[in-house]
């Protein structure tokens, strides 16, 4: 009878062990992400930034369909199991192969490297990538979700015939204090344009635009050529799109880029026009110009 006990006992104490090592199992398992509470100021970025991550890891990462709605208290979480790698760059890599490889994103590899122009990648340079461990199951949202309904609507109102447009071309307004306003105003009234505001879309940077809205021009509306351009020819097949400010001093606002990257794609969307071209002023303008400023990544911004 003794002997039975202590079987007893002993077969107890054994299931017991077990079911504590299977729980520390479980618990360092599944602690490759940890919470954050988002605090007072903190912003997507911020937290993004903090942890050595791209806010849209983070986004897709917590399914949050709009990083620019985020509230104070609200808990996201951060995968742990995030690392450092250096890598050298070979003949042939790009940085969208190495992201690739490496499950991130070309804009989290040339935001940690500083890169500003990621076609300029040479044999034998080395990189910092970091990665992490994200769900790939959760696909991102489409950024055009992040356009208002309202915004939607005036881009899908002019009827596009498919091919009328073969280029987008992106711009800074130069000034961090344009106004819709006073940009229409120097566009009829000074550089003597009829039909005014050269662009077809301005986007606002928070002083006197809203920041990240995105301005629907008459341009658009009428869907008749921009006056962006150094030429005539061009600005008949080329959309115009202002940011307002001045990237030569500042980067543009977070809300600004999630919104260049959310129009582009809707504009690309509605007219066939293919990603590589989708261009930068100094990139398509028949005259040398600075325009849209050495800060402004576009790359970076629709990667």
């Amino acid at each position: 009878m003794l002997i039975k006990l202590f079987k007893s006992i002993c077969a107890a104490a054994i299931l017991k062990t077990m079911v504590v090592l299977v729980f520390l199992y479980l618990s360092q398992t599944s602690g490759n992400a940890k919470n954050h509470t988002i605090a007072k100021g903190e912003t997507l970025g911020i937290i993004a930034k903090k942890y050595g991550l791209t806010i849209s890891d983070l986004a897709q990462h917590n399914r949050i369909s709009n990083p620019n709605r985020v509230k104070v208290g609200q808990k996201i979480t951060i995968p742990k199991k995030s690392f450092s790698i250096n890598y050298t760059i070979k003949i042939g890599d790009t940085l969208s192969s190495i992201a690739k490889k490496y499950q991130t994103t070309t804009a989290s590899i040339a935001k940690v490297n500083s890169i500003s122009n990621p076609r300029k990648l040479k044999p034998g340079q080395k990189l910092k990538i970091v990665t992490g461990t994200f769900s790939k199951s959760t696909k991102p949202k489409s950024s055009i979700s992040l356009i208002p309904n309202d915004t939607l609507t005036k881009i899908n109102r002019p009827r596009v015939r498919r091919g009328r447009w073969k280029h987008i071309v992106v711009h800074h307004s130069g000034d961090n204090t344009n106004s819709i306003k006073g940009m229409e105003h120097y566009h009829r009234r000074v550089r003597r344009m009829e039909n005014g505001l050269a662009y077809h879309f301005v986007i606002g940077n928070g002083i006197n635009t809203v920041d990240g809205k995105i301005y629907v021009g008459d341009r658009w509306n009428r869907q008749i050529r921009g006056g962006h351009v150094a030429s005539t020819a061009l600005n008949e097949i080329a959309i115009g799109i202002c940011l307002v400010g001045n990237f030569d001093k500042r980067t543009p606002s977070i809300k600004q880029r999630s919104s260049l990257k959310a129009l582009v794609e809707k504009l690309r969307q509605k007219t066939g026009i293919a990603y590589r071209e989708v261009r930068t002023h100094s990139n398509i303008n028949p005259k040398p110009t600075a325009c849209p400023g050495r800060r402004l990544n576009l790359q970076s911004i629709l990667n």
